[in-house]
């Protein structure tokens, strides 16, 4: 029981892509408490720890049934798909990556590993044009500039800054002097650490990459109000050998976020001529960065990608659904319930449960958590693969298991 197992660790928390792995719960109260202290993480054990008891095991069309039941029922769907989509993965290991991988081969699926809620980004820049990254121990010891896009580390990485170490790191005295950018017009908790501050309203942020390009390549941009402050960033930007622009779905996410996307790698790039010049994605979710790690390696794309054909291609959709109007069976792993079209099965592998816009999954199966339930592999948003341990014993399968399964239900 959990009370017997008061404190626990050090584990690898999963409560966001940064996948700290030197943290310790305790779990004697009543919400569980981490140290370091981190509220984002806590919340995120609390819930999976807490879970309520006498959850069922599965359900079929919104009734509770055993777990060979609802394998067979998914089983059954599946082999009836005519066009199958598999997405989510927000909470999946490696593990179950590998294993959804080959089940969506054998089906001919279409994968999906990006968010499909809300507005369409775009073409995925990434695999069209590559970027040029970094880990995070890179950027602390050789990034002298840091430029946060958009985004609000203190509240989605709670502990990123100080990994990079600004503030509360080692002693001043220790490292070189850096400065840290931040560009945004909210009032938030990372905006006031920063040492420039940098305001737009993000629909300029295209104009502000390219505006910054041309002033790169010394060519006259239009007469606008953001060249004053961006040719100050580029000065700055001249003075140092090294440079990190640390992004996510505040620049990259929403209609034409991977337009912005393909600026800001086309930006680094020009700017890598004299100096060496890295980028730093914030994912939200702590699988996504190692499902599509794990999709490259099976596939030789690392966004979404379609084996209807029989061999992989690359899903280049303009718009949310292209490509996929004529889905009528969606397996949701470990994800945020996409809003599918009306008449198409879900079957839902979930280890905390989620409400979406639509009707309830046909199948639903309780799965193990990682990193709490379940031990697995993870890779942090700099690409770095963790251990997740599974502390506390559970009931539930692990999603890796239910996938190998499934598979052996739909094999001819």
């Amino acid at each position: 029981m959990v009370a017997e197992q008061a404190e626990i660790g050090p584990v690898t928390c999963a409560g966001c892509g940064l996948l700290c792995d030197d943290v310790r719960l305790d779990c004697s109260g009543e919400a569980v408490r981490l140290q370091p202290s981190c509220a984002l993480g806590a919340q995120w054990f609390t819930e999976r720890v807490r879970r309520p008891a006498g959850l069922p095991v599965a359900m079929v069309n919104g009734e509770p049934t055993d777990l060979e039941s609802a394998l067979t029922r998914a089983g059954e769907l599946l082999r009836g798909a005519r066009r199958p989509l598999v997405y989510g993965f927000d909470a999946s290991t490696v593990e179950d990556a590998r294993a959804a991988f080959a089940l969506a081969d054998r089906l001919g699926a279409l994968v999906v590993t990006e968010n499909m809620t809300g507005a369409w980004p775009g073409a995925p820049a990434f695999p069209l044009r590559g970027a040029t990254t970094a880990t995070l121990g890179e950027i602390r010891d050789r990034s002298r500039l840091v430029v946060i896009w958009g985004e609000d580390p203190e509240a989605t990485h709670p502990r990123l800054l100080e990994r990079l170490r600004f503030g509360g790191g080692a002693p001043a005295s220790s490292v070189a002097r850096r400065t840290l950018v931040v560009i945004d017009n909210r009032d938030t908790a990372t905006a006031r650490r920063a040492d420039l501050r940098l305001e737009w309203p993000r629909e300029r942020d295209l104009e502000a990459l390219v505006t910054l390009h041309a002033l790169q390549r010394k060519v006259a941009p239009a007469a606008g109000d953001l060249n004053a402050q961006l040719g100050g960033l580029l000065t700055r930007i001249a003075d140092v050998p090294h440079v990190a622009f640390v992004y996510g779905p505040g620049l990259t996410g929403g209609d034409g976020g991977q337009r912005r996307a393909l600026a800001l790698h086309e930006l680094t790039r020009a700017l890598s001529h004299e100096r060496h010049v890295v980028t730093l994605a914030l994912t939200r979710a702590p699988g996504t960065t190692g499902v599509q790690d794990a999709l490259a390696w099976q596939t030789g794309y690392a966004g979404n990608v379609d084996l209807a054909s029989g061999h992989p291609e690359l899903h280049t959709a303009t718009h949310s659904g292209e490509g996929a109007d004529d889905v009528d069976v969606a397996l949701r792993i470990d994800g945020a319930p996409a809003a599918l079209a009306p008449g198409v099965a879900e079957i839902a592998l979930c280890s905390h449960p989620t409400s979406g816009p639509g009707p309830d999954p046909q199948v639903s199966i309780r799965t193990a958590a990682a990193g709490v339930h379940a031990a697995g592999t993870a890779h942090r948003l700099d690409g770095v693969p963790l251990a997740l341990q599974a502390p506390l014993a559970g009931d539930a399968p692990t999603t890796a298991e239910l996938l190998v399964r499934l598979l052996a239900e739909v094999a001819p």
